[in-house]
């Protein structure tokens, strides 16, 4: 129910989150195919496949990131080892450690495996030594030297029999080692990058492998020689060996060894190893090809699961390679989100990709939408909530319909722009037309065909295309923003060029400009009671204007920084505002004047430094850093530091990172709230720092008066490299894409990659 008005929101709390629960790496799945093991960080994430929630978070006491991870062919016992040596043995279903161990490897184990009675596990590490253990006598039995560079592969025969062990190095060789004997029988040589993968025929006799060579072979391991090399013509990065029997759906029509490959065409293929000839090939989806990173077969529950190179993953039937689920590990930078369905059932998320994603919020179950071609940048919905649009930066727009049954689909394709579509609004009253805003500096009006309004129109008749009945020049830069009144009569567009401006609709007519802003504007948003229109600025100012006279009604201040996005919420009596500082700011509108919500007292000095991470505030001032809560904007905690003024500000996973007026650069514990160090180096104020976090490491630089920049490793709390460039003391820092920027006094700005 809508609240009164008058009766402003107090307080914003989180109900739920959706964090990502795959980053990349190794994804596993049970033999039951209930279950998805996938790696995310210092953790190993339980997906239940049913309902898409993550059942269990397993993670070591060390806090490391995972480096390898394996489940028993039995699925009770889950092996994780991290990058500080250590492994675990886990009891998963229960998320308790039974067992942790020195993995004794002098380098981070890369891969490992069970052998068929989940008794035996090896590993293979970045030592180049592979070693084998008694899981359940709880000791080493083998170490095997040999292996030149990083052991990045290993697999045990299927026949527990033979005790035989494979592994593969960065020489792209197989090497067959003897339990037994405690040798290598064999070295096999046939692939001339690294090997991705090994899998073995029901009998025993025969051996698959797949390389990045865009080859896979098919060996005799009693004679230890390749029979047969099939090009494929990708780089492969998994093999399966299908069962030999008939698969219609699959055209395979004789009994003979077929496999199924994965790769960065990322469509699955089906091979005849007779005749190295592809009987089968996934239809190619709409949109940029997506590369396949994994792909492994429960064979006992039909099902084949494969990952996508932007973290999907996708389980099929494993008789027909019809889709079953859809899960999406991590999106990335979200750049646009909705609400779905008329009682808001689900939500669509927009993020650096040209696919869309659609969570039902019950189950979490997610489908991925393909339609367009480059990023999708913005999305809009129409009242009903079933019917919405997007735009992207491929000039074009879509139109996507939800069913009774919650499937999506796209309905409609429209395209006439010349430059990227950044902004969409669809109508209000009725689902009668939609806005585009572009770089090209115009506006579009598109109406919405009677067609697509019509409940007997198929979803799988094809995209009806779209045709823009108005086209106008509004502006002279990009068109950052559109907003449709209430109303359908009138359009408001914000843009680059500094400037608002209000159209009549629909033949867009202008009625007028509102003037006043510093810079380019990022939002425009009219009010739903009064006829008022708010604007946001890369100023840092939010305005309210007058829609009978273009006049500005008052100027607000509240953001240091570019205001991003105004939304007027509580029906129209409180607006939210977010910027480029990580903070969402609540605002009671009394008539045209707006009231902060609430203002960060008790602090003993001036705040040189301010940093939103998480759900937590942390501002420096005078030798002390405090923590506030996002939500109730309380003061949590007080961390009393030394050297004078905090100037600086960065949190990791793990730490909380100052820089002081006297060359210190302290660490605590972000659980704890312990300080564990305290870092030496500069000679002058540390004015900044920036973090880059990868599953490998992270990062932390800082900048300082001194005119150098340090590379500081988190692992040991060390200062890896120096870098003298600027002539100046070095003022700002900032992150993006894999690149680290530097300002200084000298008037630079300087690029490193990182």
């Amino acid at each position: 129910m809508a609240e009164p008005v008058g009766r402003f929101k107090a307080n914003y709390a989180v109900e739920r989150k959706m964090e990502p629960f795959y980053k990349g790496g190794k994804v596993q799945l049970d033999q039951t195919g209930q279950h998805v093991f996938c790696v995310c960080g210092t953790k190993v994430n339980v997906l239940d496949v049913a309902s898409g929630a993550v059942l269990r978070s397993l993670e070591q006491e060390d806090q490391e990131d995972i480096t390898a991870f394996e489940l028993s062919p039995d699925d009770q016992v889950l092996v994780t080892a991290t990058r500080a040596l250590l492994l675990a043995q886990w009891a998963w279903r229960e998320g308790s450690i039974t067992r942790l161990w020195k993995a004794i490897h002098t380098a981070p184990v890369a891969t490992m495996a069970f052998d068929p009675t989940s008794t035996l596990l090896a590993t293979g590490g970045c030592d180049g030594a592979v070693r084998v253990w008694d899981i359940v006598r709880h000791y080493g039995t083998h170490h095997f030297r040999g292996s030149p560079g990083v052991v990045h592969l290993v697999t045990f025969h299927p026949d527990p029999a033979r005790l035989l062990l494979f592994s593969s190095a960065a020489d792209a060789t197989i090497r067959m080692w003897s339990l037994q004997d405690q040798s290598c029988l064999a070295v096999m040589t046939a692939h001339y990058s690294a090997v991705t993968s090994l899998t073995f025929s029901a009998d025993g006799h025969t051996m698959l492998s797949s390389g990045r060579d865009k080859i896979c072979v098919i060996w005799d391991l009693q004679s230890h020689q390749a029979t047969r090399t099939v090009p494929v013509f990708e780089s492969v990065e998994a093999a399966v060996l299908l069962p030999e029997e008939l698969v219609p759906k699959l055209d395979v029509k004789s009994k003979g060894l077929h496999f199924l490959t994965a790769g960065d065409q990322g469509l699955l293929r089906v091979w005849e190893a007779a005749s190295g000839q592809c009987v089968y090939a996934q239809p190619q989806p709409p949109g940029p090809r997506q590369g396949l990173t994994h792909c492994t077969l429960a064979q006992s529950a039909g099902l084949l699961l494969s990952v996508t190179t932007d973290h999907n993953l996708l389980l099929y039937e494993a008789r027909s390679l019809q889709l079953q689920k859809q899960f999406a590990g991590y999106s990335e930078e979200v750049l646009d989100v909705r609400f779905l369905g008329p009682e808001d059932s689900h939500i669509v998320v927009a993020s650096n990709s040209p696919s869309l994603k659609v969570f039902e919020l019950q189950t979490m179950t997610c489908q991925i939408l393909h339609g367009h071609t480059d990023i999708v940048l913005a999305l809009d919905v129409f009242r009903k909530g079933r019917l919405f649009a997007s735009c992207a930066k491929d000039q074009s727009i879509c139109i996507w319909r939800m069913n009774k049954a919650g499937r999506v689909a796209c309905v409609a394709q429209g395209s006439g722009h010349t430059h990227s579509v950044g902004t969409i609004c669809c109508s209000r009253l009725k689902e009668t037309f939609l806005v585009t805003g572009s770089q090209d500096c115009t506006v579009k009006l598109w109406p919405i065909p009677e067609a697509l309004l019509s409940k007997g129109t198929a979803p799988d008749s094809g995209p009806i295309l779209l045709q823009a009945q108005a086209t106008q020049r509004c502006h002279d830069k990009d068109i950052n923003s559109v907003a449709v009144a209430p109303n359908d009569k009138l359009l408001a567009t914000g843009s680059q060029d500094r400037t608002a401006k209000l159209w009549a609709l629909p033949h867009c007519q202008l009625l007028g400009i509102f003037s006043g802003h510093r810079r380019g504007l990022w939002c425009v948003q009219f009010s739903p009671m009064d006829q008022v229109l708010a604007t946001a600025s890369a100023d840092g100012t939010i305005k309210l204007w007058a829609l009978q006279d273009f006049s500005c009604l008052k100027t607000f201040e509240g953001h240091d920084a570019s205001v991003l996005k105004v939304v007027f919420v509580s029906r129209g009596t409180q607006l939210l505002s977010s910027g480029s500082l990580k903070a969402i700011k609540v605002w009671d509108i009394v008539g045209t004047e707006l009231k902060l919500k609430k203002e960060l007292t008790g602090l003993n000095h001036w705040v040189r430094a301010l940093v939103a991470a998480q759900s937590y505030l942390y501002s420096g001032s005078y030798q002390t850093i405090k923590i506030w809560d996002i939500r109730t904007l309380d003061c949590i905690h007080v961390l009393q530091t030394s050297g004078g003024s905090v100037y600086s500000i960065a949190v990791t996973n793990h730490h909380i990172v100052c820089g002081t007026y006297e060359n210190l650069i302290h660490v605590w514990d972000i659980e704890s709230k312990e300080q564990v160090r305290t870092l030496t180096g500069h000679v002058g104020t540390v004015y900044a720092l920036a973090v880059i976090s990868t599953p490998d490491q992270t990062k932390v630089f800082s900048a300082s008066y001194d005119r150098s920049l340090r590379v500081w490793s988190m692992d040991n709390m060390i200062c890896t490299q120096t870098l003298l460039r600027h002539q100046g003391s070095v003022t700002a820092l900032a992150v993006s894409r894999g690149r680290l920027f530097s300002g200084a006094v000298d008037s630079t700005v300087k690029v490193w990659t990182c």
